[in-house]
């Protein structure tokens, strides 16, 4: 009996086999790479949202506390400008009094549930640290408005109460 190698063979041969094992571990690792790529840039741009979040609700409750402020003092001796006031509209209800000021390039707002003592006095250890910064500059423009300069952001805020 003779064995003819003409026969049709049915199968893949080695090489096929190697080549499909190839491509599909190229798709599976660029699906891979391309998965991991986008949940590192999806951490960054939560990262970023959060930032943004925390810098926008502190020059918010800043403006707030400067509106309804009854007596405010600005120090411009410093690098930095340190804010004393009193205020209707600050972190507690009702009355308080709060300093807001930079210490080792971060914002910091101390707070006093109501009028205590000297305007000029706050306890660094009891501050609340609030963002990063750059640049914080306040001053008054007139009787009723004060002009100020968060990390290179201008923004005038109105005195609401005379």
């Amino acid at each position: 009996m003779k064995i003819s190698y003409k026969e049709k063979v049915f199968g893949f041969t080695l090489l096929e086999i190697l080549v499909v094992i190839v491509i599909v571990s190229l798709f599976f690792s660029t699906l891979i790479v391309s998965y991991f790529f986008i949940v590192k840039k999806s951490l960054e741009t939560m990262k970023d949202s959060k930032n943004l979040y925390n810098y926008t609700n502190v020059i918010y409750n800043l403006e707030n506390a400067v509106k309804c402020s009854k007596n405010i003092k600005i120090d411009n001796s410093k690098n930095f400008s340190t804010l004393y006031l009193y205020t209707y509209c600050g972190i507690y209800k009702g009355f308080s009094k709060e300093v807001f000021f930079v210490k080792d390039n971060t914002l910091y707002v101390y707070a006093y549930p109501y009028e205590f003592g000297d305007i000029f006095f706050y306890d660094e250890k009891k501050a609340i640290k609030l963002i990063p910064i750059t640049n914080f500059r306040a001053k008054f423009i007139t009787n009723g408005l004060i002009k100020f300069n968060v990390n290179n952001k201008h923004f005038i805020v109105p005195i609401l109460i005379k």
